[in-house]
């Protein structure tokens, strides 16, 4: 059998991105499935510090119409700017390993809104069936498989749930039980084959199995710790855990402090699908980990794994100002590295990527 550059043993690979940016190893991974398996594989102790770290996504333009975007990495201090046509008059729902989950906006588009995943980074598109049923989105999540996206659910006017795979003619549509509608179901994640809906304060309410369609109500009048809502809380999800991260010092929602961060008292908590509660995370579960938080865009949160720097880094959007803000809370010592942050970002659009 004649060899072709597909058949590069992983070691090769690996002894490659060594020597490559982040970016660049981004595009050799979108040269053919082996590669992109060795990209994923590629061994952790390998890696630079900052690999995982998500991205800034800033629009260039005054608002969603224009196709230009700046990514930007706070941490590594490198910027590009790319030019794609998909990213014209679109708005970003999730984020997960380098992808983009994009809406098309129904005040800008002729068109039916449609629902697309982009790769900014190796500009690779996955198309979703076209439904009229779309308009309304309010929640989203992705699963992946070995790299790529295998799945695409939706909560639409928090009463339906839209089940998509790439490439597929059409969405299939659930209702959801009349009985959780009142519970204002605010998050949603993907645990293996199953989609998990959450509700304000936190509880898993519904479990959807996305092979068989079965949906089991999780709720049943059930009481559980964190009671009552809190602003200053945020959702991720870390090896198939869903953790809640808590803090009592936190400037949320984009109310301007000079201070930024007052003494913020963190709180880890992953949720035991078998107990159906919220347990606390060990300290060795914490530690080793970098925590990213947002109040605005899509609100997405992400943690990093394998680096020295133990902090919690958190995007906000100033009111007053109109601007975004980058700030950075030692996770060891809030209150000593509170004033610690990157600045003045944007008055432009600016969310997170995921790229763990």
């Amino acid at each position: 059998m004649e060899e072709t550059w597909s058949c590069i043993p992983n070691l090769l690979i690996w002894m490659i991105m060594e020597r490559l940016q982040f970016i660049d190893s981004l595009r050799l991974s979108a040269v053919c499935k082996h590669w992109l398996n060795a990209f994923h594989n590629f061994p952790k102790e390998a890696t630079t510090s900052y690999c995982n770290f998500p991205w800034l996504m800033i629009t260039k333009s005054k608002d969603h119409r224009g196709s230009e975007r700046e990514f930007s990495s706070p941490w590594t201090k490198t910027k590009f700017t790319v030019d794609l046509p998909e990213f014209a008059k679109t708005f970003v729902l999730n984020s997960k390993n380098g992808w983009v989950l994009l809406l098309t906006c129904s005040d800008c588009c002729e068109q039916v809104p449609r629902v697309f995943l982009l790769n900014p980074f190796t500009r690779v598109k996955l198309q979703m069936p076209r439904r009229p049923l779309l308009f309304g989105v309010r929640l989203s999540a992705i699963s992946m498989l070995e790299g790529t996206p295998n799945c695409v659910a939706l909560v639409i006017t928090y009463r339906y749930i839209a089940i998509a795979h790439p490439g597929v003619d059409a969405w299939k549509i659930f209702t959801i039980p009349s009985a959780l509608l009142y519970l204002r179901i605010v998050h949603i994640f993907f645990v293996d084959h199953y989609l998990y809906l959450m509700d304000i304060y936190g509880r898993a309410v519904l479990r959807f199995n996305t092979i068989d369609f079965t949906m089991t109500n999780l709720f049943m009048g059930k009481t559980y710790p964190f009671g009552k809502e809190e602003k200053d809380t945020y959702f991720l999800q870390c090896n198939k855990e869903i953790i809640r991260v808590s803090s009592n010092g936190l400037i949320p929602y984009g109310r301007f402090s000079s201070y930024g961060f007052t003494e913020a008292a963190w709180s880890f908590h992953k949720y035991s699908i078998s107990k159906a509660t919220w347990e606390a995370l060990d300290d060795d579960e914490i530690r080793g980990k970098s925590w990213f938080l947002s109040n605005c865009g899509a609100k997405f949160s992400s943690v990093a794994e394998g680096t020295p720097v133990e902090k919690v880094h958190f995007l906000s959007k100033f009111k007053k100002k109109g601007c975004h803000c980058l700030f950075s809370c030692n996770l060891n010592s809030p209150g000593k590295d509170a004033h610690g942050y990157f600045g003045n970002l944007s008055r432009k659009n600016t969310v997170w990527i995921n790229m763990g």
